[in-house]
């Protein structure tokens, strides 16, 4: 059986700034992978092969507007206004040595800010990964 880990405990980096403990309340990889259709005419069955491949880093919390310039809205204006890729790190396990590390480079692929009448001025941020992400264990 396998053991269950709370996600309370998650660390997310994005361009250094560690967002795990104040600020992200939910935190999502994917990886997928494209499927080419390599079928041929008079085949009965459609035939498949693996194209490339793709992730995403996805970060859900409590917007951080404040006033020094590592905060969260700084941060994720700094990446979609100066380009170029930023490196980013997730432990669904937490912290701690030992656990699993997925890290890679990417570029802001959406920021969104909500504002709803009766709940907590929140945040969405989206980061396309620009190459392969790596998974260890933290040292």
């Amino acid at each position: 059986m396998p053991t269950i880990i709370q996600g309370r405990n998650s660390y997310v980096t994005f361009r250094g700034l560690n967002m795990g403990s104040a600020l992200a309340n939910d935190v999502g990889l994917s990886i997928s992978g494209e499927e080419l259709d390599a079928s041929t005419f008079g085949s009965n069955w459609k035939a498949t092969e693996q194209g490339q491949s793709g992730a995403e880093l996805s970060v859900k919390g409590v917007w951080d507007a404040g006033t020094a310039t590592a905060n969260l809205d700084a941060v994720v204006f700094a990446a979609i206004n100066g380009g170029g890729t930023s490196l980013w790190e997730f432990m669904p396990q937490g912290s701690a040595s030992g656990r699993i590390l997925y890290k890679g480079n990417g570029f802001p692929r959406g920021y969104n800010i909500s504002a709803p009448i009766g709940g907590v001025v929140g945040f969405d941020l989206t980061v396309k990964c620009s190459d392969s992400p790596a998974r260890s264990i933290a040292a």
